[in-house]
């Protein structure tokens, strides 16, 4: 299957402003999140919390995709894609609908979770809106922190 990781670590952060967000995009793409990381390289203690959630609205209009690092070198294309959006998905409020949140310290804090094989978070077109968000509740400093995400088909 194909699998592809994407991080986004060079940008200032927003929490009304996904980190990056995992769409898929057209009919028919059916994949799973199959593990996430975070990180923070500030030089003072600075507390974060990100979370990992299903939006309530897709987002929309002008979508800036990061760049993936293919696993296999037989697959370099996927039918998902992992980005940002110019109109943001509209999430929950902080804690609902959850798949993930961590409260966490950006002075060289980080943490990664591998989903266990059963039970993946999976993304369907048109089902549960096909995205995955990850966005900042706290922290918005400038280079001070980054995301990732690990997708497969």
């Amino acid at each position: 299957m194909p699998t592809m990781t994407v991080g986004n670590g060079a940008f200032t952060p927003a929490t009304n402003q996904d980190c990056l967000t995992v769409d898929s995009q057209t009919a028919g793409v059916f994949g799973k999140v199959v593990a996430i990381g975070w990180g923070g390289r500030l030089t003072t203690s600075t507390g974060y919390r990100t979370r990992w959630t299903r939006p309530t609205t897709i987002g929309s209009s002008t979508f800036t995709a990061l760049t993936p690092a293919y696993h296999s070198p037989n697959y370099a294309t996927m039918g998902s894609r992992v980005g940002t959006f110019a109109t943001a998905p509209v999430l929950a409020t902080d804690p609902a609908g959850n798949l993930w949140a961590q409260d966490w310290n950006a002075q060289g804090g980080m943490g990664m979770v591998v989903m266990p094989l059963a039970n993946p978070w999976w993304f369907v077109n048109g089902i549960l809106t096909g995205q995955i968000s990850c966005r900042n509740v706290a922290g918005t400093d400038a280079n001070g922190s980054s995301y990732e995400v690990t997708v497969e088909e």
